[in-house]
């Protein structure tokens, strides 16, 4: 049995179950989702590392020397990297200063100067991803993503859940010989509180990430909710 197989179905044992209780009542629990969009990103370009080493024996003036050797190279790619975003027109800023690490028997000067550049569109994105990889030594990782309000979508996620929660108990009352009524309560499950949902969560989570064709899949992102829904029966 494959991996996946095994993931799923120990998935479906877990799932939250519906519950038909004595006091003429049926409770369901669901989780669903909406898509939201991203409005605006934080890309973070970073010249990747450039390590120049020396032993701890050599002389001190050998070693002061190869300090300045290597930040004046990373200098000089900084500022290419600079020119290059202003004649694009990008919106940037600085990323923090360069720092001195040391290494055991040796003393390696780790550069990781860059700039956070803001776009706002997914469009800019993948523009700038594809020029980056046109440069000698960059390295692109998205930063900040900012989604569209998630209120705006409150009212189509609860009509979702209730929809489907309504389908779920007509199935039990179908197969119970119940009638169902009216709901008779709603309570929102905080997911966070929830083993079920979590472990839910992290399934579908796991599932699509063989399905990532880049790191630019962040265009979109999932509102979820779930609710656990009351309805009378007879």
């Amino acid at each position: 049995m494959k991996f996946t197989t095994k993931i799923f179905i120990l998935a479906f044992i877990l799932a939250p179950i519906s519950i038909f209780s004595q006091n003429g009542s049926i409770e369901v629990e669901v989780i669903d989702s909406v898509q939201i969009k991203a409005t605006s990103f934080e890309y973070i370009l970073t010249l990747e590392d450039d390590y120049e080493s020396y032993a701890v024996e050599e002389l001190e003036e050998d070693a002061k020397m190869n300090e300045i050797k290597v930040k004046n190279a990373q200098k000089m790619k900084l500022n290419n990297l600079e020119t290059f975003l202003k004649n694009k027109k990008y919106k940037y800023t600085s990323l923090s200063e360069s720092n001195l690490e040391t290494n055991n028997k040796f003393n390696i000067f780790k550069v990781n100067d860059g700039f956070r550049v803001s776009l706002a569109s997914f469009e800019e994105l993948k523009k700038l991803s594809i020029e980056v990889k046109e440069l000698d030594k960059v390295s692109g990782t998205i930063g900040k993503t900012t989604y569209q309000d998630k209120s705006q979508f409150e009212e189509e996620l609860i009509k979702k859940l209730i929809e489907k929660a309504k389908i779920k108990a007509q199935t039990i009352a179908k197969y119970s010989n119940l009638t169902l009524g009216k709901i008779i309560e709603i309570k929102e499950t905080k997911e966070v509180d929830n083993a079920n949902f979590n472990f839910m969560d992290m399934i579908m989570k796991l599932d699509k990430r063989k399905n990532f064709s880049s790191a630019l899949d962040v265009q979109n992102s999932n509102y979820t909710k779930a609710i656990v829904v009351k309805f009378k029966a007879e």
